[in-house]
């Protein structure tokens, strides 16, 4: 029996390095591809608790931990897929204070993924082929991106980049490179999907949402931020405010907010869909899910994890529409 034929069958065996809330997974099961077993490694504890919110009673769900510590040699036997994206902190251009790369604290951690991909390589059943698929930022420095191209090829010699930004078939910009030996590997489908088109209530003034970071901006002073940094999402409460100019947003909205008497030091008494200063509101968990086309509900059911941490959970995640579209060759 090939290789092909036994992975349609009985479904693969996949490794999610970095897995966070599983969005690997989620996109898997989008693309129609079964899954025999769901290794992830993550120690967020924030992360686990959605995981294990979903999946503790799967018993093919399978936590293993810190990727520092997973011994690939005894999963060699077992892996068809290994997905993942190492950490960005020191190659993204966010981090002006560090731009370190590959040897940042954090984003050295692609060596480990590389090491667990070897070894896996190496010691995997005869003539049993290997895909995998990593993404990371598009902003890293050209020598980053030249070196991980470099040591992902000396492992998969069919190794193919791709620049992908989520902005094409989600309702967030989300610029990323893609690594990958699936074959035929393509961009997804454009979708037209806009920011508008999900929020609950109020009104956007880009076609597009911001990528999505760890945080958001303020309540208070987050719109000059928003504007003169190009960071964060605001979704404002008059839609003749959302179609003014900069220059006149940034020129009424101080009057706004001494009007609404908010002074930015508690939340309490406010609802997500709230506009406390009178202007605009974040958006919320359910609108945060959307720009990364995770399901409604997935993060923003769970209880037992604060807001912050669901929010920054999501912006941590993997656009789900886009992976799914990269790894439809697998059936």
């Amino acid at each position: 029996m090939s290789t092909t034929t036994q992975i349609n069958q009985d479904g693969i065996n996949v490794l999610s390095l970095f897995d966070g809330i599983s969005c690997a997974k989620l996109a898997l099961e989008k693309a129609g591809i079964k899954i025999n077993k769901y290794y992830s490694s993550e120690i967020c504890p924030h992360a686990l608790a959605i995981q294990n919110h979903h999946y503790s009673g799967d018993t093919n769900h399978i936590q293993l931990g810190d990727v520092c510590k997973i011994d690939a040699i005894t999963l060699s036997q077992e892996i068809d897929f290994i997905i993942f994206g190492s950490p960005c902190t020191q190659l993204s251009s966010v981090n002006s204070k560090d731009r370190s790369g590959l040897e940042g604290n954090e984003s050295k951690l692609f060596y480990e993924a590389l090491r667990i991909l070897k070894d896996i390589y190496v010691f995997a059943p005869v003539r049993k082929k290997i895909y995998f698929l990593m993404e990371n930022v598009a902003s890293m420095y050209k020598k980053d991106k030249d070196n991980i191209t470099k040591e992902l090829t000396s492992i998969f010699d069919d190794t193919k980049l791709v620049m992908i930004n989520s902005a094409d078939i989600a309702p967030a910009n989300r610029r990323r490179l893609y690594w990958t030996n699936i074959p035929n590997v393509g961009i997804p489908e454009p979708k037209d999907i806009k920011y508008q088109d999900i929020v609950v209530n109020g009104y956007v003034d880009k076609e597009k949402a911001n990528v999505l970071l760890g945080s958001n901006i303020t309540l208070t002073n987050g719109i000059f931020r928003y504007y003169k940094m190009n960071i964060g999402n605001l979704v404002y409460k008059d839609q003749e405010f959302a179609n003014s100019t900069t220059e006149e947003k940034l020129l009424t909205y101080p009057l706004i907010l001494k009007q609404s008497k908010y002074l930015g030091k508690s939340r309490s008494g406010f609802g997500e869909y709230d506009f406390p200063n009178g202007c605009y509101r974040l958006p919320s968990i359910l609108e945060c899910e959307r720009l990364m086309t995770i399901p409604d509900g997935y993060v923003s059911n769970v209880t037992n994890v604060s807001k912050t941490n669901r929010l920054k959970a999501i912006g941590l995640a993997m656009t789900v529409d886009v992976i799914a579209g990269l790894v439809a060759n697998l059936k």
